[in-house]
Order: structure tokens, then C-alpha cells, then sequence
């Protein structure tokens, strides 16, 4: 770097310091070592800080000062060419195994209501975009398609099988229909060729399903001098259908369009959520795993800290809490049990077979069974069923100390470490689910925000918000420094860097208020 003078410091006495005298000079990194006790904090806090921090403070007007830090003048003879000071003490904000760089700079705040705003909602199962339809859009979107062809408006009610036809045709006749769309063909269930055609239908419906009639409420020609109309008929479908219409073209009947006015696949009869911002966020409830809560991870019986040495036998230990007299009977229990199964007892762990070691671990018939059916039947339990028994004794302080012995830290089953609940990733925004967002690189983030265009103003404020902090990291020279974790988790040093942002945002104010005073 370029020589910009220095700091000179004659005669420091503060705290410790011992009529310290030197020349630092400025523009370069310099590095206080030292033993405890040695005065290196009192020679760069409360000397250097204090005295660039105090004079600082003096160039504003008494009503400004009043809102800065006081600092005490230090114990020194003279110091000359200091300029404003920032301190970033080795304090760690992050207080929450929650937190994240996201959480700590605000990014995940913005980004759930950036979302809810400019996210696309894909169904899990078809694959098909799901969006919440109007009168209007269906209109605008059926004129797009299909110009000046015929079609039927329809709606969809479910009977069960069993429901005689003459009910179904008599509870249609009381709301006013009487036609119907089956097999692509449109009947009058005031006819006996209706009605048979009905009782066709529902003898074919399964046992366990209801059949989804087809009522027929209009049929107009899509063109658009008739608008008033189609969005009427589009209306009383959405209405009878609970928020389902359904349009079938006169030239093509068997390709029926759904559409729904809330966030629901009518191929699959699946209901989502609405977009709400809590529903992206990790730290509520509608949003977080139901597995993990949000943490990302479970804690569980490690089999490797149960079992450790796998090259002893069954009868030789290898089950390491069952080893004492506590638990004695436990290892009488998988003596008798691998008896009863002829599973060798003098034979290393290693070497059972896959089936074997399942069976001593997991018990007979898997880990799903209730404890007290395990007990009742006098069947094998399993190491696992032991722990699961143990688990319901942690009141007691000595179960909870031996528990922790076994217990470790595993990724989450459910959402792989994601945090977020699986309802979370059926949405995208540029193609990308909010966990695949936050795994990206900083600047491959960068250049993704940067792409997002929108016209809505309410996404305008957040999505600044997140290019703005991301720039910061970006730019800020302890990443060009330090070059490590570069995406949205948590270490020391992004909360170092979120802390000196703020110092930094903080002294851009105190300047235009300092200008602001002295040119008006």
C-alpha cells in the first residue's frame, strides 16, 4: 500500500502500559501479540480506539454527541495523525444454533417475502405449474387457446358409488341442471338414457372412490363479443365446484381443462399452502421440517458408539452398555433370543450376516412396533428398542448422563439438513427451491439476484435488500482476506463482518448529519 503518514504515540501510561513511545504507521495491517496481561487491549482499545472515537466525536455539535459512545480521554502524553476509529471487539452475536449468515444479515427475512411474491408453485406429482385462476384469467387464457370454438362449462360433484342414479339426478334438478358430460358425451338426466348412463357410471366407480360428475352449466362459443357471459358461466363453475371449473371443447370432450381459483391440483386433488412468508422460513413452525424443527439435524443413538468393536462377539460383548450389572439382563435377553434364532453367539459381529446384525440391533418385526406390544408378546426388542425404552426414564438424571454417551449428532432424515418442511421446495423462483438458494456460492447468488426482473412493486424493496447485502460480502475485503464459507450459514467471521457493516452504516449517518450541519 501507499504511505499515508502514521500515528504517532508518545508516552502511553493506560492501565499497564508502561510510558509506552512509537510511530504506527497508517495504510498497512498491524498485528498486537503478546502474553495475557501484556497490554494489548489497553494499547488498541483504550488508548488508539478511545483517542480517534473521542475526537471524532468532537467535530459534532453537543445534540449529536449525545447519541455517540463517550470515551474517556487515555492516559498519554501526546498522539498525533490519528484518524476515526471502528473497534470489532471477539464478541460472537450468533446465539441460536438457528442462526445462519441469511438469518444474522437479514437475506432469509427478505427472501421469505421475496417468495411468497415471484415463487412458482410446481406439483410434486404431475409436475404441472399450479396458480390460483380468476373468472378473467380463465377467460383470457381459453381465448388465447381456442378462438371461436364451442365449448362446455362445467363443474365437478362427487357421488359415492352406492348413491342410487334417481337421488343423484333429483339433488342436481333441485340446484337447477339436469345435463350431464359422461364418456364424452353430453346426457339429459331427465331422460331414462341419462339416468342409465349415470347408473353405468357409478356401478363402475371403485369401492373406496367417489365418482366426479360432470355438470354441465353452459355451452357458448369462446369468442369475444360473448365475455359477459363466459365469465358468468366461469363464476357459477367456480361456485358449485368448490373452486374447480372445468372446460370441455364440443370438437375434442374427452380433453377436459380444470382450473382452480386457490392453490390445488385437480389432477391429483391436492391442496397447498398459500404462499405465506412464514411458510420460507426455517425458524416458524408452517415452514420448518416437522422432523428436525428447522435445525437441520437430529440427535440419535449412534450404533457406532453402542457397538464399537465389532470384532467381539455377542456373548463376548460386543453390545457395550449391556456390559454392566445395571443391565445384565438385557444381554441374557440377546443370548436367549439368538438361540431361539440360531444366531451364533461365538461368532465376531463382523462377520453375521446383514440379516443377523438387524435382527440384534433392530429386534423382531423392525423398530415401528409400540414397547408394550414388544413386552407383552415376549418378543427380541433390539439395542434400538432398549434405547427407546430408556428415553421414556429421562427423568431420571443418571438415564438422561447415559444417554448422552450413545447419542450424537445425525444430518436430518426428513429434510436432509435442509431445514425446511417438504411443502417448502414445491416452490421455485428462477427455477431453484429457497434450500437450493442458500446452498449456492456467494457470487453465484450474486448473479442470480441480479437476473430477477419484476414488475411488482412490493418485491422491488426486499429484492434490492438482498443484492445490496450480498455486494457488501462481496466486496468487503475480509472475504478478499479470509476466503471462506461464502454461502448463507454461520461462522465467526461473517458475524464479524455483519458487525463491522453496521459500524460502518452507522458512520456514514453520523457524516451526512456532521455535512448537513456545517452546509445547509
Amino acid at each position: 500500500m501507499q504511505d499515508s503518514g502514521s500515528i504517532r504515540v508518545e508516552g502511553a501510561c493506560q492501565n499497564n502500559l508502561q510510558n509506552l513511545s512509537f510511530d504506527l504507521p497508517l495504510g498497512m495491517f498491524h498485528v498486537l501479540t503478546g502474553p495475557s496481561g501484556s497490554g494489548k487491549s489497553s494499547l488498541a482499545f483504550d488508548t488508539l480506539y478511545a483517542e480517534g472515537q473521542r475526537r471524532y466525536a468532537e467535530t459534532f455539535s453537543p445534540y449529536t454527541r449525545q447519541f455517540l459512545e463517550r470515551m474517556d480521554r487515555p492516559r498519554v502524553d501526546r498522539i498525533e495523525g490519528i484518524p476515526p476509529a471502528i473497534a470489532l471487539g471477539q464478541s460472537n452475536p450468533v446465539r441460536s444454533s438457528r442462526s445462519t449468515v441469511g438469518t444474522v444479515t437479514e437475506i432469509a427475512d427478505h427472501l421469505k417475502l421475496l417468495f411468497p411474491r415471484l415463487a412458482e408453485l410446481t406439483c410434486p406429482d404431475c409436475s404441472q405449474t399450479i396458480r390460483p385462476w380468476t373468472p378473467h384469467s380463465i377467460l383470457a387464457d381459453l381465448l388465447k387457446r381456442y378462438p371461436d370454438q364451442e365449448a362446455w362449462f362445467l363443474f365437478r360433484i362427487p357421488f359415492p358409488q352406492k348413491t342410487p342414479a334417481d337421488e343423484a339426478a333429483a339433488f342436481l334438478a333441485r340446484q337447477g341442471f339436469r345435463r350431464v358430460l359422461l364418456q364424452g358425451q353430453p346426457f339429459r338426466l331427465d331422460e331414462s338414457a341419462g339416468l342409465e348412463a349415470l347408473t353405468h357410471a357409478l356401478q363402475h366407480t371403485p369401492k373406496e372412490k367417489n365418482l366426479l360428475l360432470h355438470v354441465i352449466q353452459d355451452r357458448l362459443p369462446l369468442s369475444v363479443a360473448g365475455k359477459p357471459r363466459l365469465a358468468e358461466a366461469l363464476t357459477s363453475c367456480l361456485r358449485y365446484g368448490k373452486g374447480v371449473a372445468a372446460v370441455a371443447r364440443v370438437k375434442d370432450p374427452n380433453a377436459i381443462l380444470l382450473y382452480s381459483d386457490r392453490y390445488f391440483c385437480p389432477r391429483d386433488e391436492r391442496d397447498f399452502h398459500d404462499p405465506a412468508p412464514a411458510l420460507f422460513s426455517f425458524n416458524h413452525p408452517l415452514g420448518a421440517c416437522p422432523i428436525c424443527r428447522g435445525f437441520g439435524r437430529v440427535i440419535e443413538i449412534d450404533e457406532s458408539l453402542a457397538l464399537p468393536d465389532h470384532n467381539l462377539t455377542l456373548a463376548g460383548g460386543v453390545v457395550k452398555p449391556w456390559q454392566t450389572a445395571s443391565f445384565e439382563e438385557c444381554q441374557q435377553d440377546l443370548e436367549r433370543a439368538c438361540r431361539k434364532h440360531r444366531i451364533p453367539l461365538e461368532v465376531p459381529f463382523k462377520e453375521l450376516t446383514r440379516e443377523q446384525q438387524r435382527f440384534v440391533i433392530e429386534g423382531e418385526r423392525g423398530t415401528t412396533r409400540e414397547l408394550q406390544e414388544l413386552w407383552d408378546s415376549g418378543d427380541w426388542y433390539g439395542v434400538r428398542g432398549f434405547f427407546r425404552w430408556l428415553e421414556t426414564k429421562t427423568y431420571k438424571m443418571h438415564v438422561r448422563i447415559l444417554l448422552a454417551r450413545y447419542r450424537a449428532y445425525r444430518p436430518c432424515p426428513d429434510c436432509s439438513g435442509r431445514r425446511y418442511r417438504p411443502e417448502t421446495t414445491f416452490w421455485r423462483m428462477s427455477g431453484r427451491t429457497l434450500p437450493e438458494i442458500n446452498a449456492l456460492p456467494l457470487h453465484q447468488l450474486s448473479e442470480l439476484f441480479a437476473k430477477i426482473k419484476t414488475k411488482d412493486p412490493s418485491a422491488q424493496t426486499p429484492l434490492e435488500n438482498i443484492r445490496k447485502r450480498l455486494r457488501l460480502r462481496e466486496d468487503h475485503s475480509l472475504y478478499a482476506a479470509v476466503g471462506r464459507r461464502k454461502h448463507l450459514t454461520m461462522d465467526a467471521e461473517d458475524a464479524q463482518l455483519d458487525q463491522a457493516e453496521h459500524h460502518h452504516h452507522n458512520r456514514r449517518i453520523y457524516r451526512r448529519s456532521h455535512r448537513s450541519r456545517h452546509n445547509p
